[in-house]
């Protein structure tokens, strides 16, 4: 059955996009999983709350997962339901926190570049690998572990896998982000749409999920050393197949902002002259170390967040900022070109 874009769904009169609908999420509820068998499903629910009972284990008695956890927003999770979270990105440990927080078993879609660990409890609970740029697909990208191409998943492929976990009434997990938002001042990196397509075809709500971390800046190792991690449910984004999804983007993007924003101001606003670059680049230099792990680079994530192709970002840092020897931060590759041209021509 033809899945329609938004742009051809026009061509068609309410009632024929009615029964469009309804014979789409039934076909969806019948095709079975890519790599998943019915019983596997059980299997990996089952796996996921003994998950859960081992992490909480860990949290308690602050062995190997030694920052605090606060879950709030429970109550705005629809209890009649299935849900798709749209999680938030900015720590390899964001899966961990969702696995830990979320009440029912969901499925993830992750991308295959993160550590062995986190892999290892992904495989257990249930997980889609994205491909984002068929480049393991087509044996171009090496990491640190082995990995069966034939699992990996493109894009296209990885959206169908995710409509038929919501027709089939499973919860899903998504970073609409698609990589860790680096931003020294971006509330979120831009998000992809995929997200709010999947919930208009297949009837699911989405639930904004905000991770915050406070890390320990006195030790500037360039390790990761998190104090505490703030985990917020936003309010549900309803999509129905007659909404405009694009409104329903800015929606979402709504409710994910204030919540981000009021996290923030609840640890203090600063002025800038007052923050040490060297808490920022301390920042990235923890995660070129966390993405080195898999074999990954900061460089090639930049390639993977939405619209980064647009002229804005030869003026703006599309998520991190490059900086020099001395922690001094610099501006685009771009905006130096054109200043050395200048300098050069007044000479």
């Amino acid at each position: 059955m033809k899945i329609l874009s938004y742009e051809d769904e026009k061509d068609y009169t309410k009632k024929e996009l009615i029964k469009y609908y309804s014979n789409l999420r039934e076909t969806l509820a019948q095709i079975p999983y890519r790599n998943f068998t019915d019983e596997d499903i059980v299997k990996l629910e089952n796996r996921s709350f003994n998950i859960k009972k081992i992490l909480l284990d860990l949290f308690k008695r602050k062995l190997i997962l030694t920052y605090d956890v606060k879950i709030l927003g429970y109550e705005n999770i629809p209890l009649t339901s299935n849900v798709i979270y749209a999680s938030s990105h900015q720590d390899f440990y964001d899966v961990i926190n969702s696995l830990y927080a979320y009440p029912e078993h969901v499925i993830s879609l992750n991308a295959i570049d993160i550590r062995p660990i986190v892999k290892k409890l992904l495989d257990l609970s249930g997980a889609f690998y994205i491909d984002r740029d068929n480049e393991i697909i087509n044996g171009k990208q090496k990491l640190s572990f082995k990995i069966d191409r034939k699992a990996m998943l493109s894009p296209k492929e990885a959206k169908l896998e995710m409509m038929k976990a919501c027709a089939k009434k499973k919860s899903i997990n998504i970073y609409p982000e698609a990589t860790l938002n680096c931003s020294p001042n971006k509330l979120h990196l831009p998000f992809h749409p995929g997200f709010i397509s999947i919930a208009r075809k297949t009837g699911t709500p989405i639930v904004p999920f905000i991770q915050e971390y406070t890390y320990d800046d006195s030790i500037l190792d360039g390790k990761t050393h998190v104090k505490s991690v703030t985990l917020v449910f936003g309010k549900p984004i309803y999509v129905d197949i007659f909404d405009n999804p694009y409104e329903k983007y800015e929606e979402f993007d709504e409710e994910f902002s204030t919540i981000r924003w009021k996290l923030i101001e609840q640890k203090g606003l600063f002025k800038r002259s007052n923050i040490s670059n060297k808490l920022y680049t301390n920042f990235l230099k923890t995660r070129e170390n966390d993405w080195k792990i898999p074999g990954n680079h900061m460089y090639e994530e930049r390639e993977h967040v939405y619209g980064n192709k647009d002229e804005f970002y030869l003026f703006n840092y599309v998520n991190d900022v490059l900086f020099d020897k001395d922690d001094q931060l610099l501006e685009t590759p771009y905006v130096r070109k054109l200043k050395k041209l200048y300098d050069d021509n007044k000479k």
